[in-house]
């Protein structure tokens, strides 16, 4: 398994930060593709080993991973990787598509002609982004942001930045679920082929400015993946 690397080097507060926000992204996409298990302790003198950064900055990256959600904060206790449910992944999609539902809507109703081409942009992005098998992280990190790109454009007119940034954190949460998908015994001919037919009509009715249809869409879009997901909770 490769392991991500940070350079430890003599910290200013500017370069502490700076060691903190990269140990919180790299730590938060691994949490996201899986490798470490639901439950599992993280100790942060071995993701220091793992990651080649000092200990202040992994305590300020778990820290900010706890309040995001993707890790349990147990105080004296230490770390521990969030549970995973189906309880919890349904709570997550009917929260999603409430929340989207309204914000493509008044997307649809502000969006302009650039962002229109950032959908465009960002559609074919997303189709020619390889999916990837069910060991290959990197595959699948590159995949998850073109989709998330995507998702994010059809949504960047909304005028509410706060539920815009709550959206956030629930697309990461359900990416987490998401990834688990890959693993499925789906052939990747008939996955990559449903992708490329439900978000080209999703991004046609959102461009034709069809509400009730896209909103539809997005939400029957949405119900798929938990309804794949939630099985394999079985």
């Amino acid at each position: 398994m490769a392991q991500s690397v940070l350079r430890t080097r003599p910290q200013t507060e500017a370069s502490r930060a700076t060691l903190a926000e990269q140990a919180y992204e790299i730590l938060q996409n691994d949490l996201l593709a899986g490798l470490f298990n639901p439950g599992e302790k993280l100790r942060p003198q071995a993701l220091q080993e793992r990651y080649g950064v000092g200990i202040s900055p992994i305590r300020e990256a778990l820290m900010l991973l706890s309040c995001d959600g993707l890790v349990a904060n147990e105080g004296q206790r230490g770390f521990r990787v969030a549970e995973m449910s189906r309880e919890d992944l349904l709570d997550i999609i009917e929260t999603r598509k409430k929340i989207e539902t309204d914000l493509l809507t008044d997307s649809i109703r502000n969006g302009d002609e650039d962002w229109g081409a950032e959908i465009t942009a960002a559609f074919y992005k997303l189709v020619h982004t390889p999916l990837p098998g069910p060991d290959d992280v990197e595959a699948g990190h590159r995949w998850e942001l073109a989709h998330r790109r995507f998702h994010f454009a059809l949504l960047d007119a909304a005028r509410s930045s706060w539920l815009r940034r709550i959206d956030e954190r629930l697309v990461r949460h359900s990416e987490r679920y998401r990834r688990m998908r890959f693993a499925d015994p789906v052939s990747h001919e008939v996955l990559t082929r449903d992708i490329a037919t439900e978000h080209r009509e999703l991004m046609d009715a959102v461009l034709g400015r069809e509400e009730e249809r896209a909103c539809a869409l997005l939400r029957a879009h949405i119900d798929e993946t938990a309804q794949v997901v939630s099985q394999l909770f079985d």
